[in-house]
């Protein structure tokens, strides 16, 4: 009996230090809400839906502690349309999936990661997260495929981050000429109310074609205001101008709520925005956004945004007015 017991209680505590060495983390997010588009937007685009003001999902993420300072991380996560159910997207994970190393030189992270470049750009300080009736254009993709990715430790608010992507040699961009690996490098400072971040990148399978984005914000008191300009030269298609964005926005908490506005403009691009009605290449495009979250806890919140997007070409001028309010639940 004294042998049995003393087997279970060792057996306890190596499953106690497995348990302190590994740890797995199931996460989510639901947002469903109503959007409303009026104006010049397509017939099809201004009716009313039910729709996410961010994208839901489910993800897994973890760490493993190999010792002497070494850790194993990774991440996945799957994207759905709250409405209907189905996957958003043609990927299973059009979330993160990676895997990596973590100690103290920093951290590696091998597979489908976020952009290093759209970490520092416009996207960056978009109140509205570049979703939703209020979100804002960006020349930037959240996620890259194929990537190595490494961070460095912080020092004293200052980091860096440094990408390499494989361009793997697609039978299309190989034919056209255009297939080529690509790279990013950002550096970034956080520290107190101050944000800035600046990050260059040549993209992959493009002709070489590159992008950059600089961002910035103060916080002082309960308000925040924030600054970013992206610009990308399209070297796939020659002759054409330089794409340029320009994002000025601003938060105020008020109690449980937060008060949100932005400015946008986009010249010589495309519409990347979530929900605006328009789509294509326009000389310039304006948005203005003004928004308000409630939160009821650490996890639920109210919503409701109203937007309002004008695109140009010469001798042409459409506008579409937005309007949203729903609830996201995160877990």
């Amino acid at each position: 009996m004294k042998k049995t017991l003393i087997a279970l209680a060792v057996l306890g505590s190596v499953a106690g230090v497995a348990q302190a060495q590994s740890a797995v983390t199931i996460y989510g997010k639901l947002d469903l809400g109503v959007t409303k588009l009026s104006g010049d937007a397509s017939d099809a685009a201004k009716a009313t839906k039910l729709q996410g003001n961010h994208s839901s999902r489910l993800g897994f993420k973890g760490t493993e502690d190999l010792g002497g300072g070494l850790s194993a991380l990774f991440q996945f996560e799957n994207r759905f349309n709250a409405d209907t159910g189905t996957q958003a997207g043609d990927a299973l994970f059009s979330g993160p999936a990676y895997v990596g190393l973590a100690g103290g030189f920093g951290s590696v992270k091998l597979g489908r990661n976020w952009s290093t470049v759209d970490s520092v750009s416009s996207a960056a300080i978009d109140p509205f997260e570049g979703d939703g009736i209020g979100g804002l254009n960006a020349l930037t993709r959240a996620r890259i495929n194929n990537s190595v990715t490494y961070y460095t430790p912080e020092f004293s608010g200052f980091g860096a981050q440094a990408q390499y992507i494989l361009g793997e040699q697609p039978a299309g961009a190989v034919a056209a000429g255009t297939d080529n690996d690509g790279y990013a490098v950002a550096a970034t400072y956080n520290n107190g109310p101050i944000y800035l971040g600046l990050g260059y990148g040549r993209e992959e399978n493009s002709n070489d074609s590159d992008v950059w984005g600089v961002s910035g914000s103060y916080a002082f008191g309960p308000a925040k205001i924030a600054l970013g300009y992206d610009q990308r030269e399209n070297e796939e298609v020659p002759n054409t101008e330089k794409t340029k964005n320009l994002v000025v926005a601003g938060t105020y908490e008020i109690g449980a709520g937060l008060v949100k506005a932005a400015y946008n403009q986009t010249r010589d691009g495309a519409d990347n925005t979530a929900i605006t009605g328009f789509s294509g290449t326009f000389d310039k495009i304006q948005k203005v956004s003004i928004g308000y979250q409630h939160n009821l806890s650490k996890r639920t919140s109210l919503y409701a945004d109203i937007a309002r997007t004008k695109v140009t070409n010469p001798g042409v001028s459409d506008t579409a007015n937005g309007v949203g309010v729903g609830v996201t639940h995160n877990f």
